[in-house]
């Protein structure tokens, strides 16, 4: 479903562009708005639950609210009268027939309150007229108190300056009411009153559609954050930033582009409104790919930046240039993001160790359930005694991984160490184990082939002269539910000492067989080894896994 509504959003951008070279902007920016909306929303029912089971009936209320508005604003597009602006603020009464939405969560968020749901429905449905009732009022006091003259332009900016306001109110309080929910409901009834509300003096629909669309695009872009599993954009992150300018960059040579285009004709025309097209996606394309290089140069939080910001600037540009609002850049930049954005998220990383099926997790006695390994649940476990383990173990190397990260907050490097191989002898008197593990070099992934290509290098890990990463040890002291184990670690050559903290997670059985789970963590500084310091890279290393054994 993503990628046809992703096709269809850029198939959209591409006709919307095409139109307003042809000077059909308000017609184009009404049904682009439309679609804009309702691509949303239909990309945002699958974030609807009850109970924890996707429940489709809020999507299906704003859906069918924002088609009867967008339909009546279609019918009377000729009609004067405001008496129409009400039809949003009516169907926000329409939530009284269906009091199972209070029930409903988005995003993990509880609505429960259905009269909190109402007054942002209702409210955000009468904005435009009030924005314009407020707008009028000044105009009439300036002109009353002042010799200044307030012309039309200075209308459309105070109009344009309302509508920052309603943003960020909503995305505060609505945010904090009803969660990301709140923006969802506001952007649909602000958008469905934008179709209905006609202004005599200045015509305000160019920025009514541009303030309900920016809003749409925030709940894309949280759409988008969180199929990542990112939670929410930190502006000290300079990826983040990276995107907020570089949205700023593509509206300008977007709009520079459509006004050649609107001065030429044939093949020119043509080519400056391809180009119009050409150049954003390019900058998607490579802030995307950046990521693949480094972390903190591009990625999924640049792209979700840029498309937050997208639709600001829009916003911004319509209060100067009341003929255009960008639509067509936003629907086509929005289609992109959804289809480049899943090749340059970060990977998962998942243990494979089902602990449910070998018996050592309790999986709440359903026997199909599969209990996610500690890595998995990003806990740590209560450690078991070694006792429970005594005997000679071999690690199991298709399923267990041992688990990196380097780098500075916010930027850091994932990796693991796949088919690891080694083995335990758990002793009598536990003490006295000894333990060796060996990491093969050519298995490790960071889930970007050039960079591991790198890492295989002289100045990295050096595969061709040390091929092997091996840690050993014989000395285990019992530390309060786990044990602290002393070793020796070899890297590029270089043994130092090491230790790290052990735990059983637990003994269980699969085919016939007596399996072993341990965790353990351990941290190191890759320039004790013989590698240059560097502060883009990181030096200190964390590791964690969590390895199954065989007896």
């Amino acid at each position: 479903m993503t990628y046809i509504a992703a096709i269809f959003l850029i198939i959209s951008g591409v006709l919307s562009t095409f139109s307003s070279v042809k000077r059909k902007a308000p017609a184009t920016q009404m049904i682009s708005s439309f679609i804009l909306g309702l691509i949303t929303l239909i990309l945002a029912k699958d974030f609807f639950s009850v109970a924890e089971e996707t429940n489709f009936l809020m999507a299906f209320i704003l859906i069918s609210i924002l088609g009867i508005s967008f339909a009546f604003g279609i019918l009377l597009k000729h009609k004067s009268n405001n008496i129409f602006v009400l039809i949003p603020l009516i169907l926000s009464f329409s939530f009284l027939f269906f009091p199972q939405v209070s029930a409903h969560s988005f995003m993990d968020f509880p609505i429960e309150d259905l009269k909190v749901l109402i007054m942002i429905a209702a409210i955000s449905s009468l904005t435009p007229l009030l924005i314009s009732l407020v707008n009028s009022l000044i105009k009439r006091l300036v002109n009353k108190i002042s010799p200044i003259k307030w012309e039309t332009q200075d209308q459309y900016l105070l109009y344009n300056a309302f509508g920052f306001v309603f943003i960020g109110l909503i995305a505060a309080i609505g945010n904090f009411l009803l969660g990301k929910a709140g923006v969802l409901i506001a952007a649909t009834f602000f958008l469905s009153s934008a179709f209905l509300f006609k202004n005599k003096t200045i015509n305000s629909t160019n920025i009514n559609t541009a303030t309900g669309g920016s809003l749409f695009l925030i709940v894309g872009a949280f759409i988008i954050l969180n199929n990542a599993g990112y939670e929410a954009l930190n502006l000290s992150n300079g990826e983040v930033l990276e995107g907020i300018f570089f949205a700023g960059f593509n509206i300008m040579v977007y709009e520079i582009l459509i006004r050649l285009a609107k001065r030429s004709s044939g093949k020119w025309q043509l080519l400056f409104t391809l180009k119009a097209l050409f150049v954003p996606a390019v900058i998607i394309l490579l802030l995307g790919f950046a990521y693949t290089q480094l972390e903190r140069l591009g990625g999924v939080l640049t792209l979700t930046a840029l498309l937050i910001s997208t639709g600001l600037v829009g916003l911004l540009y319509a209060g100067f240039k009341n003929t255009s609002n960008a639509i067509g850049l936003k629907l086509f930049s929005f289609g992109l993001i959804l289809i480049v954005a899943p090749i340059f998220s970060p990977v998962k990383q998942t243990s494979g160790i089902d602990l449910g099926a070998l018996g050592i997790e309790d999986n709440k006695g359903k026997s199909k359930t599969t209990v996610k390994s500690y890595h998995d649940q990003l806990e740590e476990p209560n450690g078991k005694d070694l006792e429970q383990a005594l005997g000679k173990w071999k690690i199991d190397e298709e399923v267990s991984k041992i688990f990196f990260e380097l780098g500075p907050q916010g930027g850091r490097t994932n990796g693991e160490f796949q088919k690891v191989k080694g083995t335990f002898n758990v002793a009598q008197n536990i003490s006295k184990s000894k333990i060796k593990v060996v990491m093969p070099v050519k298995n490790i992934t960071t889930f970007n082939s050039m960079r591991d290509e790198s890492l295989m290098e002289n100045d990295y890990l050096n595969e061709k002269e040390h091929p092997e990463m091996i840690f050993k040890a014989n000395q285990f002291k019992p530390k309060n539910d786990g044990y602290e184990v002393q070793g020796d670690f070899t890297l590029l050559g270089v043994t130092k000492p090491l230790n790290l903290t052990l735990k059983l997670v637990g003994v269980g059985e699969k085919n016939n067989e007596k399996i072993m789970v341990l965790w353990g963590k351990a941290s190191l500084n890759r320039t004790d080894y013989g590698m240059a310091s560097s502060a883009k890279i990181g030096d200190i290393v964390d590791f964690h896994f969590e390895v199954q054994l065989k007896q």
